[in-house]
């Protein structure tokens, strides 16, 4: 597939795991590939040697996204190599506020670079709902941010989806909810403990394309 052709993707930390699977469907699927990682400068260019393999186009940009000036590089190096941004997905699963913080940095920065055809951001949480009380934890906080984002910039053609892997129960199907009838962008879809890394960058995939707006695949 090559729906996303064209396009640039910076994936946070994406050395290994979800966030590697992600980077890599996104490159097959056409996207030059920004691997970001804090300290797995292994596991990145092991992912990037493997996407250049199969005929991708990828780096490897070293950076903790909770500190400013590495955000600034992550993104300069993104725009100087490739040429712009057009997606970001955001992987906060560790609850803590550095990562909360992280990715409020890397949505701002995101925001201002996207250009006129707007942009996708994908934040990878834990919770199956958004809800929140105002002394909600981090990982809550991350869902407010996409809701923030999604009223703030939907208007821009920006559009802001939360994906919370592990949410649901192991025989429970996907839940797509709606974050908010008056934004374009307002999908939220927790998975089950069953789905697979390639399943959730599937799914990621599909948000990010322009097919956004057809049903989504069930992940599992």
């Amino acid at each position: 597939m090559t729906r996303l052709a064209g396009q640039v993707a910076l994936v946070t930390h994406a050395g290994s795991g979800i966030g590697a699977a992600i980077a890599r469907r996104l490159a097959a699927e056409g996207a030059c590939v920004v691997v970001s990682h804090k300290d797995d400068h292994d596991g990145a260019s092991r992912l990037v040697a493997d996407i250049i393999w199969r005929g991708g186009c990828a780096m490897a940009v070293q950076g903790d996204v909770a500190h400013w000036p590495d955000v600034r590089r992550l993104f300069a190096d993104t725009v100087a190599t490739f040429g712009g941004l057009d997606i970001l997905v955001n992987d906060t699963r560790q609850s803590d506020e550095t990562h909360l913080f992280g990715a409020m940095l890397m949505s701002q920065e995101a925001v201002r670079l996207f250009g006129p055809d707007g942009g996708a951001i994908i934040n990878l949480t834990t919770l199956a709902r958004c809800d929140l009380a105002p002394e909600a934890p981090p990982d809550m906080a991350v869902d407010t941010l996409t809701v923030g984002l999604a009223r703030a910039f939907g208007g821009r053609n920006i559009r802001v989806h939360a994906i919370a892997p592990g949410a649901l129960g192991p025989q429970e199907p996907a839940e797509i909810d709606v974050l908010d009838g008056a934004a374009r962008s307002r999908q939220f879809v927790a998975l089950p403990r069953r789905a697979t890394p390639d399943a959730v960058a599937r799914l990621a995939a599909d948000l990010a394309s322009e097919t956004r707006h057809a049903p989504l695949m069930a992940a599992g």
